[in-house]
């Protein structure tokens, strides 16, 4: 059987879409037919979404910081008011964080990540949720990590919590709006390229990037040899929310390539 994606009258929003993982499932929705409101913290995020226009796509974009409720309800009144409906939702934004000691924990820094990494899903869901009861239904797609389901060595404290509390919150969603034709689920990746591997890349807090001797590790227990890219875990995503995967509820996607089978 051959699996063909068809989102023609659908629409998506896409967090965390200006770059990296977020933009490559921002084109894949367009590619298949959706709507997409991109959103992003980064102005880069107007780019982002004129790109997929000039490739065919209909997409806009909005600025939202997921970590505030009240950006995150104007931005699915903008998706409301643009496209009239809400049918898939991937929660991608997210940031990086220091390898530390637990001691050397930044009280800042821990608030910063889990305010973004998991507060920021749960604002998006809370808005997310009314405007898809209204379309009838929906699928609403969270970004977790192989983090948020195992603790690996040398990994940060606030980064591991914030997703494995993804992880909870998508199966208590799953659970509380299954009966409203709500699916949601999550997608783990494993050490994807996107600026939150890149030790020269801020990732949202200054030298959050995976450091070299952390990287290389996740490389050499990845059985498949090498990192993922970006569009892997789009194809991830847009096949979690077609209709062949309409039973697949509060579970979770690992897409780490061997990683933690390692």
């Amino acid at each position: 059987m051959t699996l063909t994606i068809d989102f023609g009258g659908k629409v998506a929003i896409v967090t965390g879409a200006a770059q990296g993982i977020g933009f490559a499932s921002a084109e894949a929705f367009a590619k298949a037919g959706a709507s997409v409101i991109l959103a992003d913290l980064q102005s880069e995020v107007a780019d982002s979404a004129d790109k997929i226009r000039q490739a065919g796509g209909d997409a806009q974009h909005v600025i939202c910081d997921v970590s505030d409720s009240e950006h995150c309800r104007r931005m699915v009144e903008e998706t409301l008011a643009t496209y009239g409906r809400l049918d898939f939702a991937f929660n991608n934004a997210g940031i990086g964080s220091h390898v530390r000691p637990v001691g050397e924990v930044d009280d800042k820094d821990w608030q910063r990540v889990i305010n973004v990494n998991l507060s920021g899903v749960f604002y998006c869901i809370k808005h997310q949720v009314p405007a898809m009861m209204q379309s009838g239904g929906g699928v609403i797609v969270n970004n977790s990590s192989v983090l948020g389901i195992r603790a690996l060595p040398d990994s940060s404290v606030e980064y591991t919590a914030a997703k494995h509390g993804v992880i909870g919150l998508t199966r208590q969603i799953a659970v509380n709006h299954g009966a409203d034709d709500i699916r949601c689920v999550a997608v783990c990746p494993g050490l994807i390229e996107t600026s939150l591997v890149d030790p020269d890349s801020p990732g949202g807090i200054k030298g959050g990037g995976i450091p070299p001797d952390l990287k290389n590790w996740f490389l050499a227990r990845t059985s498949m040899g090498r990192a993922g890219k970006p569009e892997d875990v789009a194809r991830a995503v847009t096949m979690l929310c077609c209709e062949e995967s309409s039973f697949v509820n509060g579970s979770h996607l690992i897409v780490d390539g061997g990683l933690i089978q390692g």
